[in-house]
Formats: structure tokens, sequence, C-alpha cells
């Protein structure tokens, strides 16, 4: 169907979450203007260190880079005509990771194994915990899905065949995915139940990904966050 094969793609992915990595730049800005430390997400960290071996690290520098990128590849995909807009795409698109996020939360549930009241998960500060929200959502989509699964796939096809690379690499992406959430000073402190919660919920996110694309994935990912600090129901 033309929905499904549209919104897998890239381009379209790039797109579809621009809105959601401009609101989450623009939040950094406005909650830590006045602060010289910036709290940010983890995955976000590691691409910014990355890019300060080239030049400097700053605000304008990085994100004028990277929105460089983001309209080159939409510029170059309409200018070869492999891309059009549909806003009801779009808007399906948004819909559907809601409910894959709402899915994955009912799915987690079940194990019930996050305390709200010992571990801070519930945040007060709504600002703040939207972006905290859109943080992981975006960046640790990028990382741990777009780069490090598929870079696992094309490695283990080499040696594998199709079917068990797919399996291995969900696994092994999914497991550095969550041993991720327990390093660095904000890290959490290990717990073996949370551990094989965010290991499920990186398989699960894994497959939304290869199935449905990046932007789908961000957005699962995303609303997932939201509920789990907003709402303790698990």
């Amino acid at each position: 169907m033309k929905y499904f094969s549209y919104t897998k793609s890239n381009n379209i992915s790039l797109m579809f979450i621009f809105p959601f990595f401009l609101m989450y730049e623009l939040l950094a800005y406005f909650l830590f203007e006045d602060s010289n430390y910036v709290i940010r997400n983890s995955a976000d960290i590691i691409f910014r260190d990355m890019f300060g071996i080239i030049t400097s690290n700053t605000f304008i520098s990085y994100n004028g880079f990277l929105l460089f990128l983001i309209f080159l590849s939409i510029f170059y995909s309409f200018s070869k005509k492999s891309l059009e807009f549909s806003l009801n795409y779009i808007s399906l698109m948004f819909l559907e990771g809601i409910l894959f996020g709402i899915v994955l939360v009912f799915l987690l549930n079940g194990f019930n194994v996050f305390n709200y009241s010992d571990q801070n998960y519930f945040i007060i500060d709504y600002s703040y915990m939207f972006y905290s929200c859109l943080g992981a959502g975006i960046w640790e989509e990028i990382l741990f899905r777009c780069l490090l699964l598929s870079a696992l796939i094309n490695i283990f096809k080499r040696v594998l065949d199709n079917y068990s690379s797919l399996i291995l690499s969900i696994f092994i992406s999914s497991l550095i995915f969550s041993m991720f959430h327990y390093i660095g000073s904000l890290g959490d402190v290990f717990n073996i139940y949370t551990f094989i919660v965010r290991l499920i919920g990186g398989i699960y996110l894994s497959i939304v990904y290869l199935y449905r694309g990046l932007g789908i994935s961000m957005i699962s990912h995303i609303i997932y966050d939201f509920i789990l600090v907003t709402i303790p129901v698990l």
C-alpha cells in the first residue's frame, strides 16, 4: 500500500520529526538560558561530542549543521520528485505512533517494575518533562535504531541468513539500548527488572522501526516516555 511505503521513507521521517526536533532545541534554549549547564539526553550528548571533534560545538553551529542536512535531504528528494507531501499521511503517522506508544505501555505494564515514588519518574515540571521525552524519542531512536541496528544488520547479513541477522541485530542493539540507561552521571542505578523491561522495549521499538520507519518509532518512544513520567500507571 502507498501509505506504508510512503511513511516508512527516511526522508518523510525527517520531515515528520523536524517540528519535534525544533521544539526540543527551543526548549533546551529557553529552559537553560540562565544556566551554564544544559541537561541533555545522553544520546544527544554523544552526537554533540562527535561533532565537537570537527568544529566548535555551539548551539548555533551544531543545530545549523543538522538543519542544513535535513533541508538538503528533503530538497534533494523533492527535486528528484521522489518525495511528495501528504498532510493526511503525516496525520496518520502521528496517530500510528501514538497507538504503538500506548501498546508499549500496556505491554510493559505487566512487569509492574517502575515505582514512581522511589525512582522519581513522576515529574512535576511539565516543560522539562516534555523536553526530556522529546530528547529520548528523537536521539535514542537515531542512535540505537537508525544507526546501530541498521549497521548490525548490514554486518551480520554478510555471515548469516537474513532472518538470523535480523534477530541477532535486534537483540544486540536492544541489549546495548537497555545498558545505556545505567551509564554516566545521569544514569539510573542498575536494576535487573528495569533492565529487562528496557530490553523488551528496545526490541519492540526495533520492530516498529524496521517495519514502520524512523518517524513512527520516534513518536512511539516519545509517547511511551510521556505516559511514563506523567501517569503513574506502572
